[in-house]
């Protein structure tokens, strides 16, 4: 095999590409209605979108196609997986069920408001091509990322589906705080507003770690035991509560961190 190929399946690079693959797998089952799997491939593929940086960082194996590599696998994990579920979620609140959705689709029944507002969660496709296009270019965020990076964006919307399933699965009629939150509405409007984060010219917080030194780290690791004791405390609705800390976090951290001389 020839040496240039050998670096293209460089260890970053494959797990760049189990990234992807989760992604690919997430729509699939998705469309088969397993939402709690089609979530949990999106939270691998996050695993392994860390893990391929952390890693290419350590055994300085850094590069262009890496870079493209991994905004390709971004994209569909990130960027297309969660705007189908967020489309196939108000689907369902809308038709009350997947047969229902697809026999109208099917139809091109598309007759009152309700039935276009599957499509606002496109919105989130649309920002993260731009986001991620950017990313590759932008030198300001080797060091902070400049908008909401597309994995928490990604992670924010698993909460829409993660409740349905939660909801079916328990087999309880929606009512109180997941009857708001599962409004068609709701999730049209919060799925085509939200991502514009992506693109907001905002200061974040980066989550590489380069070192895992408590000096340098501090605000990640206290996103990272907040956010495990969230999960542990009140399960899914700690994803919103996560983002929410993450953003305030970035927020106060220019106020937060000692300027180096």
């Amino acid at each position: 095999m020839p040496k240039e190929t050998l670096k293209l399946f460089n260890l970053p690079n494959l797990l760049t590409s189990a990234n992807g693959i989760c992604g690919v797998l997430s729509i699939v089952m998705a469309f088969f209605y397993r939402l709690e799997i089609s979530c949990l491939l999106v939270v691998l593929a996050m695993m392994f979108d860390f893990l391929d940086g952390l890693i290419a960082r350590r055994l300085q194996l850094s590069s262009a196609i890496g870079k493209d590599l991994d905004s390709l696998a971004d994209m569909i994990s990130f960027g297309i997986a969660p705007a189908i579920l967020l489309f196939l979620c108000i689907e369902i609140q809308i038709n009350g069920s997947m047969e229902a959705s697809f026999q109208k689709f099917h139809a091109l029944s598309f007759q009152k408001i309700e039935d276009f507002l599957c499509f606002f969660p496109l919105s989130i496709s649309f920002c993260s091509m731009f986001r991620l296009a950017k990313f590759n270019h932008d030198e300001r965020q080797s060091e902070r990322f400049i908008g909401l990076p597309t994995p928490a964006n990604a992670l924010f919307f698993l909460f829409f589906p993660l409740m349905i399933w939660q909801t079916n699965s328990m087999e309880t009629p929606i009512q109180g705080i997941t009857l708001f939150f599962l409004n068609p509405w709701f999730m049209a409007l919060v799925s085509f507003f939200f991502p514009l984060l992506l693109l907001a010219e905002w200061p974040l917080l980066s989550l590489k770690f380069k070192s895992f030194a408590w000096a340098e780290n501090r605000l990640r690791f206290l996103l990272l035991g907040i956010s495990l004791i969230t999960i542990l405390l009140i399960h899914i609705y700690a994803i919103p509560i996560i983002i929410l800390l993450y953003l305030l976090l970035s927020l106060f951290e220019p106020l937060i961190t000692p300027k180096t001389p």
